[in-house]
């Protein structure tokens, strides 16, 4: 028997999260309700709002006063963030479901990711299709299901999302994981632009024994932070093959993944190999999501939900600048390894994205700002050349050593 976090407010969802309850008791596993609502229940949770407050040092009255969506959320999550955080502390809890409209999501889901990569969590949201799983998710692993309609009430659509929500959760909990291997780990970025380098990069290194794990950085970044900070120690190298997220941050691009992406890393120490790929372009989706001020621009159509655009001169020194001051303040080794032939699949002679001038000034503001405890090579090679692969390599090998 497993032990169900389910979170919702029972005040407005009451009937729904007492057939959820059910369902988890026919399966024989054991619910705990935690209710976020402020009115009057349905039935009694096994964790109540006022316990939640309690915890964190505050109390109902409080909460009530607020008369406010959008104060009620920043005053209950930390709250409920602290609450879940405690029950998975100690063991209390094996996977968790929430279900929300807008506040309900909003708040459920702050809880949902203090929940480690890897533990079983699911959020049925309103909310999911208009404002986006972003803001639900964050850095985690969280499993989104659209309502569909609205969660208001049970009906022929919500009993099956309902079903289908605590049927996803037991499931996980349910099935046996398999044994961490027990090899050493290297992180590595990467997104299509640079597959031909990450690929036999890892080709190499799964060879020599070691356990690859790729982060596409088209935002993913910011998981990829998170859980360096997580985990820190047991990371051997950390292979920066991708960060446009860099250039994304600093120009309004839809794949930023934070003001921290690059920082994790350097402040636990952990070897870095540094290569600027994909730095020449930023990140939209549908044409229409480009902005104004730049649909003159040199734009790519990847695909109708993906729209790139190249970096000029003078957005290149920026992006320069900015990577050297993060790397700058690393308290492990930084190797930068540099392809003087192109950062990218479309940065090549030939492609779209081609001007090894606006490189050049990259490059070159790389080097005015980077502190002099950073060791610098170039190389006469594109990024996706098999040769820079096996110098980037080569250069871990040495690293590790």
């Amino acid at each position: 028997m497993k032990n169900i976090l389910l979170i919702g407010t029972l005040d407005t969802k009451g009937d729904e999260l007492f057939f959820m309850k059910e369902l988890v008791e026919k399966a024989h596993h054991h619910p705990i309700v935690m209710d976020t609502g402020v009115g009057e229940s349905k039935f009694k949770a096994d964790i109540t709002t006022e316990e939640i407050l309690r915890h964190s040092g505050k109390n109902m009255e409080d909460l009530i006063a607020l008369q406010d969506g959008g104060k009620i959320i920043q005053f209950m999550s930390p709250c409920v963030e602290a609450m879940v955080q405690r029950l998975y502390e100690e063991g209390k809890i094996d996977g968790a479901v929430a279900i929300g409209g807008a506040q309900g999501s909003a708040i459920a889901s702050a809880g949902l990711k203090k929940l480690p990569v890897g533990f079983p969590k699911v959020l049925v949201s309103t909310k999911a299709v208009q404002a986006g799983i972003k803001g639900f998710t964050g850095p985690k692993d969280i499993a989104i299901i659209p309502s569909v309609c609205d969660v208001a009430g049970l009906n022929r659509i919500t009993r099956k999302i309902l079903s289908n929500a605590a049927g996803a959760v037991m499931g996980m909990v349910g099935i046996e994981l398999p044994p961490v291997p027990d090899r050493p780990a290297v992180v590595m970025t990467m997104n299509g632009t640079v597959n031909n380098c990450c690929l036999r990069i890892k080709q190499l290194l799964e060879k020599d024994g070691y356990e690859v794990i790729v982060f596409h950085t088209i935002g993913g970044g910011k998981a990829l932070e998170k859980w360096i900070e997580d985990i820190g120690g047991d990371i051997a190298c950390v292979i920066e093959l991708s960060l446009e997220e860099i250039g994304n941050e600093l120009f309004g691009g839809m794949a930023s993944a934070g003001k921290e992406r690059l920082e994790a890393a350097g402040k636990l120490g952990i070897p870095q190999i540094v290569t600027f790929g994909a730095v020449d372009f930023i990140n939209f989706l549908e044409r229409e999501t480009v902005p104004e001020k730049y649909r003159n621009r040199k734009l790519h159509w990847h695909t109708p939900q993906a729209t790139t655009m190249r970096m000029e001169k003078g957005e290149m020194e920026i992006i320069g600048r900015t990577i050297a001051e993060k790397l700058n303040k690393s308290k492990g080794k930084v190797e930068i390894m540099i392809p003087l032939r192109g950062f990218s699949a479309w940065d090549k002679e030939g492609k779209e994205f081609y001007d090894p001038e606006a490189d050049r000034h990259f490059i070159e503001s790389f080097k005015k700002h980077m502190s002099p405890d950073i060791h610098l090579t170039e190389h006469d090679f594109h990024i996706n050349d098999t040769s820079f692969a096996d110098l980037v390599y080569k250069q871990f090998t040495e690293i590790v050593k």
